[in-house]
C-alpha cells in the first residue's frame, strides 16, 4: 500500500484586499478631481475679476480717449482758420492728453495680467499718443512753429526750445498720413480688445472707441489738399516783429536844465554810461537770434563806439537784454542810437529804432 501523500492546503486569498486597494483608488482619484476643480473655479474666479477690472478701468481711459478724439477732430476740420498760437496750443494739448491716456491704461494693464489682451489695451492709446506726436512735429515742422513749453517748465521763458526741423509740403502731407494710417491700427486693435473682453470670463464692457470716423480723411490726396490749404493760410503765415520795448540809461537823466532842448537827456557828470534795453517779441514765430545795435557817437570829436547784443526770444515773450557800456567824456555831446536789427522777413519797422541825444555834464 502506496504512503499517503501529505494533502496541500489551497491558500485561500481574501476577498477584502482588492477592495481596499479599489476604494483607495477612488478616493485619490476623487481627492485629485476635486483639487483640479477647485483650482479652475478660482482660476476663472480670478480671470472673471481681472477681466472685469480691466474693463471699468478702460472704460474710463476710452472715454478720455473719445473727448480728446473730438477736439483733435474740431481741430483738424478747421486747422486753416486757426491763428499760429491757437494751433500750437491745440497740437500741444492733443499730444499731453494722449501721453496721459496712454500712462493710465499701461497703469490699469500692468495692474491686470491678462497677457495679450491686457498688453493690446495699452498698445491701443500708446498708439494714439504715438500718432499725435506725429501729427505735431508734421504741422510744426511745415509752418515752422514749435512746442509751446508748459508754465513753470525749465524752458518757460526767454530762451527758445531747439529749433524745428522744417518740412516740405510733401513730408508733411506723407508723415500727416502715417500718423493717420496709426490711428486706424489703433482703432482697429481695440475693437479685437473689446471683443475679447465681451467673450472672456466676467464679459468686461468697453465703450466704442474711434478716433478714425472717416478713413478717406487720412488717405495722401485729402491730406495734401488740407496742407495746401495751411500754406496760404493768412492767420498761419509766419510774421516777423521784433520790437523795443524799453530803453534806460544809467544813471538816469537828470532834470532838463534851462537853456538845453528838451529831447536831450542830460546825465551826472561820469566816466561811462550804461543802456539796458527789453525787447519783445509781437511776431506770430519764436526769433531765436534777436539782436540790438547800441552806437554812441561822439559830436565833437565824431568817433563812433558800437555794441551788439542777442537773445532768444520765444513767441510773444520779453527779454532784458545785458547793460552795454559806454565810456564817455564829461561836458561832451553825444548821439545814441539803438537799433533792431530787422529778422529777415520783418518788414514791421515801427518801435525798432529809438535814437536818442545825451549830454554828460561837465564835472565840477
Amino acid at each position: 500500500m502506496s504512503p499517503r501523500r501529505p494533502r496541500r492546503r489551497a491558500r485561500r486569498r481574501s476577498p477584502a484586499r482588492p477592495v481596499i486597494l479599489l476604494i483607495a483608488v477612488v478616493i485619490v482619484l476623487a481627492l485629485l478631481v476635486g483639487g483640479l476643480t477647485q483650482v479652475s473655479r478660482q482660476s476663472q474666479g480670478y480671470d472673471f475679476n481681472s477681466n472685469r477690472s480691466l474693463a471699468a478701468q478702460g472704460a474710463v481711459v476710452a472715454e478720455q480717449s473719445n473727448a480728446t478724439a473730438s477736439q483733435v477732430r474740431s481741430l483738424l476740420n478747421g486747422m486753416q482758420r486757426q491763428t499760429r498760437q491757437g494751433l500750437q496750443v491745440g497740437l500741444d494739448s492733443a499730444v499731453q492728453q494722449t501721453a496721459d491716456e496712454a500712462a493710465r491704461a499701461n497703469l490699469a494693464a500692468s495692474a491686470n495680467p491678462l497677457g495679450s489682451v491686457a498688453n493690446d489695451f495699452a498698445a491701443v492709446f500708446a498708439e494714439r499718443a504715438q500718432s499725435m506726436n506725429e501729427l505735431r512735429a508734421a504741422v510744426d515742422g511745415f509752418l515752422g512753429m514749435q512746442p509751446i513749453p508748459p508754465a513753470g517748465s525749465p524752458s518757460d521763458g526767454a530762451t527758445p526750445a531747439a529749433a524745428t526741423v522744417l518740412l516740405s509740403a510733401t513730408q508733411a502731407t506723407n508723415r500727416i498720413a502715417s500718423a493717420g494710417a496709426l490711428l486706424s491700427h489703433a482703432d482697429a486693435l481695440y475693437r479685437s480688445v473689446r471683443r475679447s473682453l465681451a467673450a472672456s470670463a466676467g464679459h468686461g464692457r468697453l465703450p466704442s472707441s474711434v478716433w478714425v470716423t472717416d478713413a478717406q480723411l487720412w488717405q495722401v490726396g485729402s491730406v495734401a489738399a488740407q496742407v495746401d490749404l495751411l500754406a496760404v493760410s493768412p492767420t498761419l503765415v509766419s510774421a516777423h516783429n521784433v520790437v523795443l520795448r524799453t530803453v534806460r540809461l544809467s544813471p538816469p537823466a537828470l532834470p532838463t536844465p534851462q537853456g538845453v532842448p528838451a529831447n536831450v537827456s542830460v546825465l551826472s557828470p561820469v566816466s561811462q554810461i550804461g543802456v539796458t534795453v527789453v525787447l519783445a517779441n509781437q511776431g506770430s514765430v519764436d526769433e531765436p537770434h534777436a539782436s540790438v545795435r547800441y552806437t554812441l557817437a561822439n559830436q565833437s570829436s565824431g568817433v563812433t563806439a558800437t555794441q551788439v547784443e542777442s537773445a532768444g526770444l520765444t513767441l510773444g515773450a520779453s527779454v532784458t537784454l545785458p547793460q552795454v557800456g559806454f565810456d564817455v567824456v564829461p561836458g561832451t555831446n553825444y548821439v545814441l542810437t539803438v537799433e533792431v536789427l530787422l529778422p529777415p522777413g520783418q518788414t514791421q519797422t515801427a518801435n525798432t529804432v529809438l535814437q536818442q541825444a545825451v549830454q554828460v555834464a561837465p564835472a565840477s
